[in-house]
């Protein structure tokens, strides 16, 4: 497996990848954020890595491939309208066949989670449609399995719910990352 950092679009041959994973999608809920058809939407992926000013300029998105097949790809980046606040696990994508492998847990959050040690606050957010991942994190907090065979991944288990805040003018179910856990 091999893990790319990206800061922009430069890096044509992972674009290609991700375009090509992203264009498959079919769910109108999300196409608008990961299609490449929608690349002039300022919320949808292509538009964000395509603008010079892009939030990934402070922060980074990542693409987990195996051999030319992507697997999965999350990002970070500063919040614009409180620098104290990194937002993690953004704009993150699983290709369906590697769902519930938690590659985003294992690959890309540790990466992630090395670049945003300056921060107050480390938050991943999940709108209405993904309030069932919110719900996990409950589950957790409140000593319950958070899957059939309770095998989440530790690096979940340092995020605490705290409920719904205005995140880019959307409301959002926010995860703050706990650094009172350990390892």
């Amino acid at each position: 497996m091999k893990l790319h950092l990206l800061h922009d679009s430069s890096n044509s041959s992972v674009v290609d990848l991700l375009e090509l994973e992203m264009g498959q999608i079919k769910d109108d809920k999300i196409a608008t954020n990961y299609h490449p058809d929608y690349k002039t939407n300022p919320g949808n992926l292509f538009y964000i890595l395509n603008d010079p000013n892009g939030r990934y300029h402070k922060g980074a998105y990542y693409v987990l491939e195996d051999g030319g097949e992507f697997i999965c790809s999350a990002g970070w980046n500063e919040y614009e309208l409180d620098s104290n606040i990194a937002l993690v696990l953004t704009r993150m994508y699983v290709s369906p066949k590697y769902r519930v492998n938690y590659h985003v847990a294992n690959h890309i959050l540790p990466e992630i989670l090395k670049e945003v040690t300056q921060y107050k606050h480390v938050w991943a957010t999940v709108n209405e449609y993904n309030r069932g991942l919110y719900q996990w994190f409950v589950r957790d907090q409140s000593g319950k399995r958070t899957a059939l065979f309770n095998d989440w991944p530790d690096i979940y288990r340092k995020f605490k719910p705290i409920g719904k805040k205005n995140i880019y003018f959307t409301e959002q179910y926010v995860i703050e990352l706990d650094r009172n856990i350990n390892d």
